[in-house]
């Protein structure tokens, strides 16, 4: 329980967060002033992120100790950008016609102050009553907490950065250690110790993402000028709780199993390990007699091989944010998560922003042209250019698994914002999108080369590799994402009525016909792909012996590789290998199809609504066509699409790791999926 010692700990925790983001706030107003609420629920994680870079990078080149004068000098560097931003990046928020209105920061702050009180008093609620949950169960003991508390004593008291690794003398971490550091500054500004500071984060991690969920939803809805702002306020709640909070439905078949709901051959049909067996009258519920019950719910999907042995003790890891939290580990996905909401909120940005530069690398090899884009990017498109770089480098150093989504979807919100002033789709668009993605990827890695020099990875070629188990079973997916999926789909079918009887039959039938090639062009790009990469497994030294496994366990009639082949023979076994598993591998995605139907036709819906959103329409569609939908609608669906591809890029390949299997492909990829399909 509490004491009053750990709860000024908590209250001084509190207010340096308080601080950072008042700190930060006319910086924030500045850069994220396209959105409605200027960015004002983001203030604490911009705060603490720039202070943490600043500390950081300045630590790794040698100019700063690691030591709280260090932390003083980035808050000083925070507060003067800050200065500079309410002086230098013009006033108020672009208007529809793309002029600046003029609107000071102070004035700004008066006007919305029922607003500022919502989100500080949401920040306030959720903080403290994690604290409250934390100090339930607050030991640093099992899972990975040993290995995260480490970390954190390791940057507290190493004397320079990279900090020290606590098994190996003499070497620095290799691993993505912001949020340790982050979470290191924090305790050396509140004055806490290190084991009170571990709960305390955790504290945090939920209330930045409750505040992140509650000023991303809010700002979707207060874009449309059309719906009443409370309306933005209710459903920010919301999400405050629900995506950070609930769980998902494994929690509700877990009481039902208990009380004995459902027949014996339905609990055998779902197949969710624990609930997949009989259970007995007189048991106890695992809800009362096991203190580790909830662990199942993150560990839904029963894996199974191509013959159909179950994969015992590797099932991939499906966790969602309230299982996290509960479980309380430090992990890096886990310190990542609001900075994954401010990384939303920056995407937003661009999408809503009136003016952006028209960057095209094709004009830089003409004579000045490079010269002219930079000078016509102008101050608050190059700040908010690089304020992007910054976000989207601290979540590498966060989490490195999450900077390619992120990176695709602040590029694909560029880009859907220039076709929408374009008006239609044009040649130049492709190659603004690859400038700015250029600029951004050159950008992180500049800005966070320190941290790329030090990180040795435990990928290794071939860093793809084809999923050479069953795909995943539609009745495990809808326990994980069910909740999300029904408003999702909701959306989804509302609008496909109102654009069927609206809009010209013809061109909706062409638009269609357009999204289905995609959606399929996409699948036969995965599965060449998935065969692809397995005759490229199959041909080296380190993964031949994963097929010949595969090969025996399935009986193939194929002749016996010699003992110790060369090249040649390799290449040809592995072409005999791959043509005798793809009809394997092809059969287990036709006999089990369900999944890949229900995203790959997710996914043509939500192709379909965008290109019939971003067409011209006849002026006298336009009062029912604003009426119906809403400035931030592509941009609902741009995220929707991306939680889609994560969810069934999974079902052909997976990101090569230490554990052979896509269990951490499903772990990095889900969560975010999770974010993305409870925001949709």
């Amino acid at each position: 329980m509490l004491t009053s010692v750990d709860f000024f700990a908590a209250v001084r925790w509190w207010v340096v967060l308080a601080l950072l983001g008042l700190a930060a706030t006319p910086l924030t107003l500045r850069l994220l002033r396209p959105l409605p609420d200027r960015g004002y629920a983001f203030t604490k994680m911009i705060g603490l992120l720039i202070v943490g870079y600043v500390f950081w990078l300045f630590g790794s080149l040698g100019f700063l100790n690691n030591s709280l004068g260090g932390v003083l000098f980035g808050i000083l560097v925070l507060v003067t950008l800050s200065f500079w931003a309410a002086a230098k990046l013009g006033h108020g928020s672009d208007n529809e016609s793309g002029a600046v209105q003029r609107e000071s920061i102070r004035q700004w702050l008066h006007d919305h102050w029922r607003y500022v009180l919502v989100v500080e008093v949401v920040f306030a609620l959720v903080f403290f009553a994690w604290v409250w949950v934390r100090s339930q169960n607050p030991a640093i003991a099992a899972t990975e907490k040993p290995m995260e508390f480490a970390f954190l004593n390791s940057i507290g008291r190493s004397p320079a950065f990279p900090p020290l690794d606590p098994w190996l003398s003499g070497f620095g971490i290799s691993y993505y250690y912001f949020g340790y550091l982050m979470t290191s500054l924090l305790a050396r500004l509140a004055a806490v110790p290190e084991q009170i500071a571990f709960n305390l984060a955790v504290a945090w991690i939920a209330a930045g993402t409750a505040v992140g969920a509650f000023g991303l939803t809010y700002n979707l809805i207060a874009a449309d000028k059309q719906i009443a702002r409370r309306w933005a306020l209710v459903f920010g709640l919301v999400a405050a709780i629900a995506l950070p909070i609930a769980g998902n439905l494994e929690i509700v078949l877990e009481t039902l199993y208990a009380n004995d709901v459902g027949s014996d051959d339905f609990w055998h049909w779902l197949d969710i390990r624990d609930l997949n067996e009989p259970e007995a009258a007189s048991e106890t519920p695992r809800y009362e007699s096991s203190a580790w019950w909830w662990w199942r719910s993150s560990r839904v999907i029963h894996e199974y091989h191509l013959s159909g042995r179950s994969e015992e003790g590797l099932e991939p890891i499906a966790e969602f944010p309230a299982f996290s939290l509960i479980l309380g580990d430090l992990h890096a996905h886990v310190l990542a998560l609001p900075f994954a909401f401010l990384s939303l909120a920056v995407a937003l940005a661009w999408w809503l922003k009136k003016r952006r530069p028209l960057l095209d690398f094709r004009e830089w090899f003409h004579a000045g042209g490079f010269r002219k884009q930079v000078t016509d990017i102008g101050a608050e498109d190059g700040a908010l250019l690089l304020f992007s770089a910054v976000v989207l480098g601290g979540l590498s150093f966060l989490n490195t698994w999450d900077v390619l989504i992120h990176i695709f979807v602040v590029v694909a919100a560029f880009t859907l914002a220039q076709w929408r002033a374009a008006g239609q789709w044009r040649s130049r668009l492709t190659r603004q999108a690859a400038t700015v993605g250029l600029i951004l990827a050159v950008a992180v890695v500049i800005l966070y080369l320190p941290f790329y020099l030090g990180l040795r990875s435990q990928a290794a070629p071939p860093y793809l590799l084809p999923m050479i188990m069953r795909p995943t079973r539609l009745a495990h997916f809808l326990v994980i994402f069910g909740m999300p999926l029904v408003g999702v789909l909701f959306l989804a079918i509302g609008l496909l009525r109102w654009m069927v009887s609206h809009r010209d039959r013809s061109e909706g039938k062409r638009t269609w016909l357009t999204a289905v090639s995609l959606t399929v062009g996409l699948l036969f790009v995965l599965v060449t792909l998935m065969l692809f990469l397995g005759l490229v497994v199959a041909s080296s030294a380190e993964g031949l012996p994963i097929v010949q496994s595969l090969v025996d366990e399935l009986g193939l009639n194929l002749a016996p590789l010699a003992t110790d082949p060369g090249a040649g023979e390799r290449v040809a076994w592995a072409f005999s290998a791959i043509s005798n598993l793809a009809p394997r591998l092809l059969e287990a995605r036709v006999v089990q199809p369900a999944l890949i139907l229900l995203l790959s036709g997710l996914l043509a819906t939500v192709i379909y609504l965008l290109l019939r959103l971003l067409q011209p329409h006849s002026p006298e569609l336009d009062e029912s066509w604003q009426r119906i939908t809403s400035p931030s609608l592509p941009f609902v669906l741009l995220i929707l699409a991306t939680a889609v591809l994560l969810t069934l890029g999974p079902e052909f390949v997976y990101l090569r790791d230490n554990f052979g299997q896509r269990i951490n492909t499903i772990f990095k990829f889900y969560y975010q999926a999770w974010i993305l399909f409870g925001v949709a």
